[in-house]
């Protein structure tokens, strides 16, 4: 059954066609930008999956049945997430202000408290070493520490003042992935009496000789086991080895993760979430600019989930569905503009989760608020734009997987009719449009990892399950950079 489900995995889990793509021609005649004046310009970066390769928890010898289990440049996540913020940097700088930066979720890979912090040490700008156990190579067979994934690093850390420059600090805001969620972002981790968190698998009252019955990251055995002097791929069936067992690894809670956020060096506090946020109430809303609201949802809150199931997928539940009605009426009271952020796109909605919105209801509900100009969602790995009506959603690729990008955002406003426009292009972590800032040593490296993920053929083939088989993350040139003037 396990198999089975993994290949279920693999194959998708029936969301719906969506066919509400931009069209060429909506971008070959793009508005008159004399009249225009800039209200944002605000930085989406998703799904760093910042991964514990020696994690007994991981089960990489799933990649037989899920690309994504396993992926050859894995060691270099951290130091990718580094040089995405770099040349973020690098553009606030050159005098492109980014007014803020939005993380769509899946912070982690595989929800482990050192994931997330490690993901926190690199937005803050502090020294990461991104190895959980002992380092297995000989002494000799270690590549230099500029081309060392392995190796400890000083992160730059997103812009703050006073540590970069004079410029104004770049706040940051964060939302829940399914990978910040449930082990390997599809299975619910279970909490024991002693407070030990596990996350059983299908039919986990199996022995586990061949195939693991549960996943448990503080424990001392794991099957297909990945170390730096032995990076995989590993064997699907394969009887348990011991690894080193470190409790940095446990599995967080939604709590301790909104904890965390309020323990950074970066900025606001919280980055969204309120102080006694916890599960069920992961969503919030906030004034990132004068007239301008973020509302984040928490789409990662299925009502029900039975351990040993898979929950790839979005669900909207009740909790979030009031955050986001109230959220709304809100600010279209105070007349403001309104970005509303999740994780999965509307596409990926399952209302067999028991969601209370399917993905036509939030469109709509989205859409009967004149106020909504933009819906920004991460998951599918894909560079994605889709005309709703009166508002944009967009889907910007993971920045592990290729084409490792982010995306840069403008939102403009016609002074003559009210109008609203929003311009958007995408940039990489080796992306050299602006002066650098200070020294960027581990750039030889990221251009290493880069040409490992796209040799043959693998930015194509390692994409979510979701995304059409033969679609390209890159995703067309509408997909990537583009002006539109919305219709309302």
């Amino acid at each position: 059954m396990l198999i089975g489900v993994l290949a279920a995995l693999s194959a998708g889990c029936g969301t719906e066609a969506d066919n509400a793509l931009l069209l060429p021609a909506d971008i070959a005649s793009p508005p008159d930008t004399s009249r225009l004046t800039l209200v944002a310009r605000l930085v989406q970066i998703s799904d760093t999956h910042i991964v514990d390769i020696e994690s007994p928890a991981r089960f990489a010898g799933a990649d037989e049945f899920v690309d994504v289990a396993w992926r050859p440049w894995e060691a270099y996540s951290t130091q990718i997430l580094d040089g995405i913020l770099r040349t973020i940097n690098r553009l606030h700088a050159a005098g492109q202000r980014i007014d803020f930066v939005i993380h769509t979720g899946d912070a982690c890979d595989n929800v482990q408290s050192n994931e997330l912090g490690w993901f926190l040490s690199v937005m803050d700008g502090g020294t990461v070493r991104p190895l959980s156990g002992p380092d297995d190579r000989a002494p000799d067979a270690r590549p230099v520490p500029a081309l060392d994934p392995y190796a400890t690093f000083h992160a730059q850390g997103l812009y703050r003042a006073g540590v970069h420059g004079d410029l104004p600090s770049i706040p940051w805001y964060a939302l829940f992935g399914n990978h910040d969620t449930y082990a390997l972002g599809v299975f619910p981790v279970v909490e024991s009496p002693d407070g030990r968190r596990t996350a059983p698998l299908p039919l986990s009252c199996r022995p586990g000789i061949l195939l693991p019955s549960v996943l448990d990251p503080v424990g001392s055995w794991a099957h297909g086991n990945v170390t730096p002097a032995n990076p995989g791929p590993p064997a699907l069936l394969t009887l348990p080895s011991y690894v080193t067992p470190n409790p940095d690894r446990a599995y967080f809670s939604k709590r301790e993760f909104i904890r965390s956020m309020f323990a950074t060096a970066t900025g606001p506090a919280g980055h969204g979430f309120l102080p006694d946020a916890g599960n069920g109430s992961c969503g919030y809303g906030v004034s990132v600019l004068a007239g301008l609201r973020l509302i984040a949802l928490d789409t990662a809150d299925v009502p029900l989930s039975i351990p040993g199931l898979p929950y790839p997928e979005g669900c909207i539940s009740e909790v979030q569905g009031r955050i986001l009605r109230d959220e709304l009426e809100a600010a279209q009271n105070r007349g403001e503009l309104v970005i509303v952020a999740t994780h999965h796109p509307s596409r990926a909605i399952m209302a067999a989760y028991g969601s209370a919105l399917a993905p036509q209801d939030l469109r709509d509900m989205l859409n009967a608020c004149p106020n909504v100009i933009l819906h920004l969602a991460g998951h599918t790995h894909q560079n994605r734009v889709a005309d709703r009506g009166g508002y944009l959603e967009i889907e910007t690729c993971s920045t592990i997987d290729p084409p490792q990008e982010g995306r840069i955002i403008e939102i403009w406003r016609d002074g003559a009719d009210g109008s609203v426009a929003i311009g958007y292009r995408m940039f990489s972590h080796i992306d050299d449009t602006w002066p650098p800032l200070g020294d960027d040593p581990l750039r030889a490296m990221r251009e290493q990892a880069r040409a490992i993920a796209v040799h043959g053929g693998a930015i194509t083939a390692q994409q979510k399950p979701l995304v059409d088989a033969d679609a390209n993350p890159q995703g067309s040139p509408s997909d990537r950079a583009g002006l539109i003037r919305l219709h309302r």
